[in-house]
């Protein structure tokens, strides 16, 4: 049977019809079938797991590429629109130029041919949770000897470092009482305030004396706070979520370390007040940093492969975030960049875009990619 080529029309509309899907977390069907429509009829193996991630194995034999981005989006819709150069809507940075980008080029690759195995790997549930992605790489029986993750860098920047993450999960419950007699009670909201700037000054005293860029400075951010519902009386109860970010050189466990010490010392202060003051600690996710060499073998590909496709002069970049490029590089301990199609300062905003020909470039980079990976 003859498997015939995609043109760039068909590649864009694939695009257009991922970023029009309104797929957040835990919703990414529609995505879902898009990935399965890009592989229909085509010689491999196309799975899904019990999370809803998609897996395509494709070829056979070493060397070994995994290649995966995310299917979700947050939970924000934005009107689809495009105009001569680029497509704009929910998605069109954060992820699905990246993601259709990474299934054309293997689409690409397989109608061609090509030695070696490609895994693809659609991950569900990116912006809310890291289970999806552990569920993945725990369930695969391929060993890779080198990935990309696939998250908007522009075609030129190649991502060789991002962050570690601690989030925490705050819950504090006190004896509620009048504000006019805020002196005999404890402040559940105090409280999570007291605990957010210890926990940043304890951050910042690892860091002490240096002049440091964003990406080597650790970072703590309350990113949400609910409590009480009577503007006149000290609530029973507050939860909140505070992010840390961290550098190479500090590990996750000083950090849960460092913030169970501070509980400890809060509680002890506040049952001085009222011996019924409970405050916990949930860690709802953890990962150090990764930083890799720029002389590993997938950056060195890659970025031949970016100044073959014609896009401009490769670049190395460090990233204040984290993704699941950490995740990967924890697990399989092989040579891992992320790389992807658009403007990363434009994610999560309401003016998500990506150029056309942005786009098909880094399919073309990605395909080179594959294509060259026998010959390192």
């Amino acid at each position: 049977m003859t498997i015939s080529a995609w043109t760039a029309e068909q590649e864009l509309q694939a695009l257009r019809d991922a970023i029009k899907a309104y797929a957040p977390s835990f919703k990414e069907q529609p995505v879902a079938a898009i990935l399965k429509r890009v592989f229909d009829g085509l010689p491999v193996a196309f799975s899904t797991d019990k999370f809803g991630n998609v897996k395509v194995v494709a070829g056979k034999g070493r060397p070994v590429l995994l290649i995966a981005s995310h299917m979700d989006t947050i939970a924000s819709e934005l009107p689809f629109s495009e105009d001569a150069e680029f497509i704009h809507g929910r998605g069109a940075v954060d992820c699905r130029p990246s993601l259709l980008a990474m299934a054309l080029a293997t689409r690409r690759a397989v109608v061609k041919g090509f030695t070696g195995t490609v895994v693809f790997g659609g991950i569900a549930a990116e912006e809310a949770s890291t289970d999806g992605i552990k569920v993945f790489l725990e369930g695969m029986a391929e060993k890779p000897d080198f990935a990309i993750f696939g998250e908007p860098t522009s075609t030129g920047k190649i991502c060789i470092a991002y962050k570690g993450r601690v989030w925490l999960g705050l819950s504090v419950a006190c004896r509620p009482g009048h504000v006019a007699a805020a002196w005999i009670h404890a402040n559940a909201i105090e409280a999570i305030v007291e605990f957010y700037q210890e926990l940043k000054d304890s951050l910042q005293a690892t860091v002490k004396g240096k002049d440091l860029t964003p990406y080597f400075t650790p970072r703590a951010s309350i990113t949400t706070i609910h409590a009480g519902a009577i503007p006149n009386m000290l609530p029973a109860s507050a939860t909140a979520d505070v992010d840390v970010r961290f550098p190479p050189g500090t590990k996750k466990e000083q950090v849960i370390d460092a913030a169970n010490q501070i509980r400890e010392s809060i509680v002890k202060r506040y049952q001085a007040i009222d011996p019924g003051f409970f405050m916990s600690i949930e860690v709802k996710s953890s990962i150090d940093a990764v930083r890799v060499s720029q002389d590993n073998v997938a950056c060195e590909m890659l970025a031949a492969c970016i100044e073959s496709a014609g896009c401009e002069k490769p670049s190395l970049v460090k990233k204040t975030g984290t993704t699941f490029m950490n995740h990967i590089g924890a697990f399989f301990g092989c040579p891992v960049v992320t790389y992807g199609p658009g403007d990363p300062s434009l994610e999560h905003g309401p003016g998500e875009k990506v150029a056309k020909k942005e786009f098909l470039q880094a399919i073309d980079v990605l395909e080179s990619f594959i294509s060259r990976m026998a010959k390192r």
